[in-house]
């Protein structure tokens, strides 16, 4: 295609667009409200994921050694179980130290104070922490099978019920950005039939003088994809502002909740909406003209 078709298509494109100016409006108004939609979701999933990666990174496992077992015991399980499969890495503790802890943790426990500091019931033991939670059930059967463990005590079901939230939160984010882009698909191609209708006798024309179905589509996919992008621009841009207004609020009102980034959080928002606002612009396009170029 030599520059003088290159300019006719953009040319066209401009005309189509101006020609029906309400109807691209609500064009790009529905993919902006569809792509916006799209990108709650994934901002809220995104999220969820973060989150749920890092409250795996701090699961811990706490392994409680008997009391009557000599340090140096202590010191050799300490030293071989840093070695095994999906071990991070292990801290050791004293009962001492364990006792310090809960009194920091709950200072407003007298009687637990009090009962600690009188006559310490606690254990020696180890903070395991893993690469994968998921590995923590066979550790910690590894641990209890050794004869100087007393206990081992692990909480792994609020990362997994994290996990299984966001993989809902993901399918129902995708059945209502379906639904959303079934209305954005519908606008569109009626957008673009009233643009060839309004020009069905110049198509029919074109046709029958020789001009080949894709130089006549070209103008009309151009103004799908002008339709789909601004649409998936604005939506870019409410997101945007909305997650650095709510990353503000979040830092002050909430300091100990982990946001993904704005960087990780708008890569895959600007992803999603540029190449689902193309997308759809592109079939539209390609569904309004099927019919009016049977002649």
């Amino acid at each position: 295609m030599n520059l003088n078709g290159i300019g006719y298509i953009v040319r066209e494109t401009l005309r189509n667009l101006a020609r029906n100016s309400w109807m691209s409006l609500a064009s790009v108004s529905t993919v902006a409200i569809s792509m916006f939609v799209l990108s709650f979701f994934l901002v809220l999933t995104t999220n969820l994921n973060h989150v749920t990666t890092v409250l795996q990174s701090q699961v811990e496992m706490k392994v409680f050694v008997n009391p009557k077992v000599g340090r140096l015991k202590e010191i050799s399980l300490l030293n071989k179980a840093r070695h095994w499969p999906n071990v991070r890495h292990i801290d050791f503790f004293t009962k001492q130290q364990a006792a310090n802890s809960l009194k920091r943790e709950f200072p407003n426990q007298r009687d637990l104070v009090a009962l600690i500091s009188k006559s310490n019931p606690l254990f020696d033991g180890y903070d395991v922490f893993t690469y994968r939670p998921q590995a923590i059930p066979r550790l910690a059967t590894r641990f209890e099978k050794d004869p100087i463990v007393h206990a081992v005590v692990y909480e792994g079901q609020v990362v997994t019920r994290l996990a299984k939230l966001s993989k809902v939160l993901r399918w129902v984010g995708w059945v209502v950005e379906g639904l959303l882009g079934l209305a954005t698909l519908f606008i569109i191609v009626n957008t673009i039939r009233l643009a060839v209708f309004a020009r069905r006798r110049e198509v029919q024309v074109m046709k029958l003088v020789g001009a080949t179905d894709w130089f006549i589509r070209w103008p009309f996919v151009l103004e799908g994809v002008i339709l789909g992008l601004l649409g998936a621009v604005v939506a870019d841009l409410v997101v945007d502002a909305g997650y650095r207004w709510l990353t503000g609020v979040a830092a002050i009102a909430l300091p100990f909740w982990p946001l993904a980034s704005l960087a990780s959080v708008m890569t895959q928002v600007l992803l999603f909406t540029l190449i689902g606002g193309v997308f759809v612009g592109i079939l539209a396009s390609l569904v309004a003209l099927r019919r009016f170029l049977r002649v």
